[in-house]
């Protein structure tokens, strides 16, 4: 049986901490395979604005199997906090850490397929879909590009995601890969762990049953933050292709760019019409804008 320390990151979302907690204390375990866990979460708020709620739903699981652990990292940074959270969960010795994030919850058997999925395939890593919530009306022609890929069960992928992802604590420790403080204000501190983890060697497969869902705000649903999540997102993959000297990549991402920026001007065309997606000539100009940026190490602080 292998012991599990699940790592949750968390900064002032107190009511989702808790619905998320609270749903991963709820799942269906497979006691042949599952025997201790230890949830595991990392305050990145120095005012320690998590601690009451975490200590409150303590006492709630005192006689469950998962143990709580509350820590805080006060100085603000995505790579920080989840380096902080590995620190603290290898204190543990488990076999494997689970990464979620705070504004998600879990499904019954999403801690059971996860494993099956990596003690099957005997991955480094693992990862399963994250699903849109919304608590609110949303138009079609915004919710459609919140929809992620996915895979069948039991795909080799090529890129990971921290939001709902397994690794086994041997490769992690065997590859020495680290989350990279160089995007502690960017994001795509996961992308950039998964490439490395990767490159280095490590496998990593799609656990399609492993379902998680992220609550998506109000204030999310709307064209402006879509153009600054596209804008961001294209300008740290150039960016990371630059720190892998990825020469031959960068040229290929350059022409891409310039493509994308020609057809999503042509294509702007479509916004007049109630078409699902309407807005890809906007969100293309803006992917084609951002990856160009990126290509003189210009990143957009998202999270600063």
């Amino acid at each position: 049986m292998y012991n599990i320390s699940i790592c949750i990151p968390t900064y002032k979302r107190l009511l989702m901490l808790e619905k998320l907690i609270i749903s991963i204390t709820k799942c269906n375990l497979d006691r042949s395979l599952i025997k201790d866990i230890n949830i595991i979460i990392v305050d990145n708020d120095a005012e320690r604005s998590a601690e009451k709620k975490v200590e409150e739903l303590s006492m709630l699981q005192k006689k469950n199997i998962y143990k709580l652990q509350y820590h805080t990292y006060p100085i603000k940074g995505l790579s920080n906090v989840r380096n902080e959270l590995i620190r603290n969960a290898l204190l543990l010795n488990p076999d494997f850490i689970v990464f979620v994030d705070d504004d998600e919850y879990v499904t019954a058997e999403w801690l059971n397929e996860l494993m099956k999925t990596l003690l099957n395939n005997k991955a480094d890593m693992v990862s399963g879909p994250v699903l849109p919530m919304f608590n609110h009306k949303v138009s079609k022609y915004i919710s459609c590009w919140f929809v992620r890929p996915n895979y069948q069960n039991n795909h080799k992928i090529s890129s990971i995601a921290s939001g709902n992802l397994m690794i086994n604590v041997k490769s992690l420790k065997k590859f020495g890969v680290w989350f990279d403080s160089r995007f502690n204000k960017t994001g795509s501190e996961d992308s950039y762990f998964g490439k490395q983890m990767i490159q280095k060697g490590a496998t990593a497969y799609w656990s399609e049953k492993a379902v998680a869902y992220e609550n998506i705000p109000e204030k999310r649903t709307n064209l402006k933050w879509l153009i600054q999540r596209w804008y961001r997102g294209s300008m740290s993959y150039t960016y990371i292709l630059n720190l892998e000297n990825e020469y031959f990549n960068i040229v290929q991402k350059i022409i891409s760019n310039f493509f994308y920026i020609i057809f999503g001007i042509f294509a702007l065309i479509i916004i007049l019409f109630p078409i699902k997606k309407k807005y890809w000539g906007v969100l293309k100009i803006t992917e084609g804008v951002g990856g160009l940026i990126g290509f003189f190490n210009i990143i957009y602080e998202e999270y600063k």
